[in-house]
């Protein structure tokens, strides 16, 4: 059945909103799926490793089956490219006109050798896949009842929010995480489509997994106010490590595709984890239960040795480019990190030890902001995770601190340069389709186009400004229409023109003069 244009439609807002809900429903069931088959995955795989552990004679099979298992994800990575690593750059690449991707392939390989990787006792995380595999139901709603490409890329977004939502029963830091990290621009559409996706995606994941919080932290009391300056220390201490761990992924990365043969890396990745998970399996996979045993008594040598450990394998899983996400293990991180701080900040100064979950989660919170540099949603889903809302000024307090020193350290937004190096690797389709699009985007405050007329902005050739949106009207564009920062512009353009003219739009309207 054809249906009207939308964008002409004076319903359309709600048009979208009930698309959203069918985006909402299929990738909330389909990443609750992959949430269990990598808890299922990863109980297997470490019962198998302490199996192996007790009977050594069994270590031949175990190798045999990991190179198998290696053999599988590698058929998976070379036959669809799109599904390698995290999932959110490719997403990002997607929404931005990089790449064309096939929604089902993409999200059949990806679950099953995501689950593969999960069931070796690879570091990685379930929320990349997640947000990949909620993008693709986003796409497949979008392709049968969407007719503008405007409002598919915006069920696509919806897909990626309610896909995060569902993998840690966060439906704020879903939202949040598409407009501060895919979009980096507020949309009231934008947010209304991928809130609704959201909270039916987290409704699905309750009723599948429950209401409970995914962290189970005891919050007895909060830090007080003259304890702040060491926050302050945390802070700076998190920015550094959020640096250093931006730089070693990627040259890991770089020294990884030294390796010609596909098959070879994934298999030495699988064979160095399958050793670690002999010898140290308590830093293997997700993190999820190592994260869970924290507490004061480790001891401050272990929860050394664990940092380091959980750091090293870490980068290991992910620089061979297997399907996983870096999220969740790098929360683990966070929290490793946090255990150790908090570890030596309560003997010298004779804290209390309750504050040792506080420090945790507050670790957690900056070294996400360090790396991923998206704190707001960094903090959400802390508070999301923990269930609890004791500690928003400190969160924030650590979070803009690790953010400052990570950027004074020129250090990248880390989904920003994977994306960066799958496009100089050109393995995956460049989508170079004619068709006419919209696209929005906004000005930006003391940008090149803030304050100034259409007339004096030289607009990319083949870009047509259709119209501004600025405090609820639509402004038809001429030559003495003045833009200024806030507004809202929709531009039709060719799609294979897309790449060209995003980034030469982003020079006039997000970059300062």
């Amino acid at each position: 059945m054809k249906l009207k244009d939308i964008e002409k439609s004076t319903n359309k807002n709600l048009y979208l909103l009930f698309l959203s809900v069918l985006v909402g429903l299929a990738a909330g069931f389909l990443a609750s799926l992959y949430r269990l088959a990598l808890e299922k995955a990863e109980t297997w795989g470490l019962s198998i490793y302490s199996f192996v552990i007790s009977h050594l004679i069994f270590i031949p099979p175990l190798i045999l089956g990991l190179a198998l298992l290696a053999f599988v994800v590698t058929f998976f990575m070379k036959k669809h490219p799109m599904i390698s690593g995290s999932g959110v750059p490719q997403v990002k690449g997607q929404l931005q006109g990089y790449f064309k991707n096939n929604w089902f392939t993409t999200a059949f390989a990806k679950f099953i050798a995501g689950t593969l990787a999960m069931f070796a006792g690879l570091s990685l995380g379930r929320e990349g896949p997640s947000i990949q595999l909620g993008a693709s139901m986003g796409q497949l709603v979008s392709n049968q009842l969407a007719e503008t490409e405007r409002h598919k890329r915006i069920l696509i977004a919806s897909g990626a929010s309610a896909g995060l939502s569902a993998a840690f029963n966060a439906p704020l830091s879903g939202v949040m995480f598409t407009l501060e990290e895919v979009f980096k621009y507020f949309s009231p559409l934008i947010l209304l489509t991928c809130m609704t996706s959201a909270m039916v995606a987290d409704m699905v994941a309750r009723i599948m997994f429950g209401s409970g919080p995914v962290f189970h932290f005891q919050i007895v009391g909060s830090i007080e106010l003259s304890n702040y300056w060491l926050l302050i220390i945390l802070g700076i201490i998190l920015g550094f490590f959020g640096a250093f761990y931006n730089w070693t992924l990627l040259t890991s990365q770089n020294l990884m595709k030294k390796i010609k043969s596909p098959f070879l890396r994934v298999l030495l990745t699988f064979l160095v984890v399958g050793a670690t998970g002999l010898l140290f399996p308590n830093i293997i996979g997700s993190g999820h239960r190592l994260m869970d045993s924290f507490s004061l008594g480790m001891g401050l040598a272990f929860l050394c040795l664990v940092l380091i450990g959980k750091y090293l394998i870490s980068m290991v899983s992910y620089a061979s480019g297997v399907p996983g996400g870096i999220f969740f293990p790098l929360l683990v991180l966070g929290a490793s990190l946090g255990a150790v701080f908090a570890t030596i900040v309560i003997s010298l100064f004779h804290l209390p030890s309750h504050l040792f979950a506080n420090l945790v989660i507050l670790a957690m919170a900056g070294t996400f902001t360090a790396i991923v540099r998206a704190p707001m949603t960094g903090i959400l889903l802390l508070v999301e995770m923990t269930g609890s809302f004791d500690h928003l000024l400190p969160l924030a307090l650590v979070s803009l601190i690790a953010y400052v020193v990570a950027d004074l350290l020129q250090s990248e937004p880390i989904y920003d340069s994977l994306l960066d190096n799958m496009l100089k690797e050109k393995e995956i389709d460049i989508d170079d389709s004619d068709k006419q699009m919209m696209f929005e985007t906004i000005v930006q405050f003391d940008s090149v186009a803030d304050r100034k007329k259409l007339s004096e902005i030289h607009l990319p050739e083949g870009c047509l400004l259709v119209s501004v949106h600025r405090s609820g009207k639509d402004i038809i564009p001429h030559g003495n229409t003045e833009l200024q920062a806030g507004d809202y512009l929709t531009f039709s353009i060719r799609g294979e023109d897309e790449v060209m003219i995003r980034e030469q739009l982003l020079l006039v309207l997000l970059e300062h003069e």
